[in-house]
């Protein structure tokens, strides 16, 4: 009975998830009033401030800051950000743990939802748009999932739907992250259950999204050399595999369905944190690493069909930086380009295949004034998110500001096509029209 159990489970994790897609066109950002329309090269066009004043016995209305921790854009709406921010600065105490869930306007550069959060450092959104999950409570494990009603000003409901709680002690226990498969099916989940031990003892929970039950829940450390905790947890593409890194420069890759082992691709322990992300262009086959060193890898997959191992394999390695440590890391769409955030305020642009720089995105040399606060040179990208039609990048910084760069003209009337068209037409009818299917994946941005 094992036997035909262990069959069973194989191939269904062999099954590769649908992408759920958006029902309504992609409704672009409106231009602003910083710089010209179009420009051969990137440049800041807004910038959210994330700021609350408190009341302090030392004196009343306090200005608490606030580092954004992750953004991302709807995939529907370029002009909506959704970000999740911890407080920070002299006047910050710890035991208070206040944070912000928030959904911007980019347009009027106001907030239209604030939800209070402890220490919330993670958020996603589904595929279609419709579903978003963010940590309510890091200490505690508390993971909210909020259904998105699109009448509403505030672009979601007032309520929590649903919150479920990874194994997390309260005292000790932490959760890292929540992400969600590309089907929307299912949500992973990364908690440290012992936060503050000399060696962390992280802990993988895939949860359905429907019943909000856990389906599978493994300890890395037991089937893994695993220490540090969990900086990043990415699925791929086709919902095949989760991509684990860790604060001590490790890397492996599990199976969605079961959490088995694929590959370990990075075994030490080196107080190098990293972080991952799959290349969208591929199903699972490729992948990038940057590490806090300066470092940027592309890890590429190698089949055996012979003896049905699975391997991973280092294909390209580049030093982008040597003075700036790496924060963080996202794939463009197209997965024709990878942005780097630094610890000097930049975003380096590479190449998603030479792993060439591009351009860089600096904020130190931008034209958008700032007079409530003086500006700050040395501040880390935490996050890094891409518009659906690669027009525009998000980048939250340890500076208490989200800034919205406008990315240089592409020009290229494949992808000038490919934009207007995700601006007219719903990505969900876009398979129905008579055109041929490579097109259709090229709109798309689906793997090859």
């Amino acid at each position: 009975m094992g036997n035909r159990l262990f069959r069973k489970s194989r191939t269904k994790v062999d099954k590769h998830s649908e992408v759920t897609l958006s029902c309504r066109p992609i409704k672009p950002l409106r231009k602003t009033n910083y710089g010209g329309a179009n420009s051969n090269f990137p440049r800041p066009i807004a910038q959210l401030r994330h700021n609350r004043w408190y009341e302090s016995n030392d004196a009343l209305n306090d200005e608490l800051e606030e580092e954004i921790h992750c953004c991302t854009f709807l995939p529907d709406d370029e002009s909506i950000l959704v970000t999740c921010s911890t407080p920070c600065g002299p006047i910050f105490r710890s035991y208070e743990g206040r944070g912000h869930f928030r959904v911007f306007d980019i347009n009027s550069g106001s907030c239209r939802k604030e939800i209070l959060t402890h220490h919330s450092q993670g958020c996603d959104i589904s595929a279609d748009g419709d579903l978003i999950t963010f940590i309510t409570n890091l200490g505690r494990g508390e993971v909210a999932l909020v259904k998105r009603s699109r009448d509403t000003r505030g672009g979601i409901i007032e309520e929590k739907v649903d919150k479920f709680q990874p194994s997390c002690t309260g005292i000790t226990g932490q959760t890292l992250c929540c992400k969600f498969s590309p089907d929307a099916a299912f949500i992973v989940s990364a908690s440290s259950l012992d936060f503050h031990s000399i060696r962390e003892t992280n802990e993988l929970r895939l949860w359905n999204v429907k019943s909000m039950q856990t389906v599978k829940r493994i300890v890395l450390r037991d089937v893994t050399d695993f220490c540090g905790f969990v900086t990043s947890c990415e699925f791929s593409p086709d919902g095949q595999y989760i991509a684990v890194t860790t604060s001590q420069e490790q890397l492996c890759i599990l199976k969605s369905k079961n959490f088995d082992i694929v590959s370990v691709l990075r075994k030490r322990c080196r107080g190098n944190k990293c972080w991952c992300v799959f290349n969208p262009r591929w199903k699972c086959e490729v992948l990038a690493c940057c590490l806090q060193d300066g470092r940027v890898e592309v890890w590429k997959k190698l089949d055996h069909p012979a003896s049905c191992e699975i391997k991973y394999i280092c294909e390209k390695e580049h030093k982008v930086s040597i003075s700036q440590r790496l924060c963080s890391c996202r794939y463009s769409p197209d997965g024709l380009m990878l942005a780097v955030g630094t610890s000097d305020a930049n975003i380096m642009v590479l190449n998603g295949d030479t792993l060439d720089t591009l351009f860089c995105l600096d904020c130190k040399l931008e034209s958008i004034p700032d007079s409530f606060r003086p500006r700050f040179q040395n501040t880390n990208v935490h996050c890094v998110a891409f518009s659906k039609s690669q027009q525009y990048v998000a980048a939250g910084y340890s500076d208490g500001l989200v800034r919205i760069w406008a990315m240089p003209v592409r020009f290229d009337l494949k992808h000038l096509c490919r934009v207007v068209i995700l601006h007219n037409v719903p990505s969900s009818e876009i398979c129905s029209l008579p055109i041929p299917c490579g097109i259709k994946g090229y709109i798309l941005n689906t793997y090859s």
